[in-house]
């Protein structure tokens, strides 16, 4: 009695796996040195790094793939061929079978269009039993997760990867400053006034 009980007790307590489940991979990493990979397993990859260092650079950010990962695009008749999209972390909305554009694979880096703001781009890849979904949250030289389905063919909601961000030293170093400069500001409007 009490093994069955210890045993009743034990499934009640083990986690069951959803029919539909989602991989969560807050990254955080910074590519803007040196390209950031990542495998999704049996040879589909994305690679993120920077294809325009420009200082005025509205598209800094590149993706491209390996296998069967491809990444959702525009093509004809805005792009021939296809250029990578980006969406509005908080647009709403889902990726999936049915989104508008075409998912396309870039052997080489492709430019990402406006990634020098925080986006999302829609990605799938096929691990033998259909497409599996995606989206990757980046901004310039950050890429702060990706995020995707496990189950074929289930598409994934369009949001922003929480991610424990930590300021870079120049944010620090500019708030600081910022600081400074209005505790400088008021303290001559109280000498004017005085």
């Amino acid at each position: 009695m009490r093994i069955s009980l210890a045993c009743a007790a034990l499934a009640l307590a083990t986690p069951t796996v959803a029919s539909a489940a989602v991989v969560t991979v807050a990254t955080n990493q910074d590519f803007s040195a040196a390209p950031f990979n990542y495998d999704f397993g049996g040879g589909n990859t994305i690679s993120f790094s920077i294809v325009d260092p420009g200082s005025f650079a509205f598209d800094p950010a590149g993706v491209a793939t390996g296998g069967t990962t491809q990444v959702l695009s525009l093509g004809a008749p805005f792009f021939n061929p296809p250029r990578p999209t980006s969406f509005f972390t908080d647009r709403g909305g889902s990726i999936g079978a049915d989104s508008l554009g075409v998912f396309a694979g870039y052997a080489t880096p492709a430019a990402i269009p406006f990634s020098i703001v925080r986006g999302i781009i829609g990605l799938r890849f096929d691990l033998g039993n259909g497409y599996q979904y995606g989206i990757a949250d980046l901004a310039g030289g950050q890429l702060f997760g990706i995020r995707y389905e496990t189950v074929p063919g289930a598409s994934i909601a369009i949001g922003a990867i929480s991610a424990a961000a930590v300021p870079e030293p120049a944010s620090w170093a500019l708030l600081v400053a910022g600081f400074g400069l209005s505790g400088a500001a008021l303290r001559r409007r109280r000498a004017a006034l005085a």
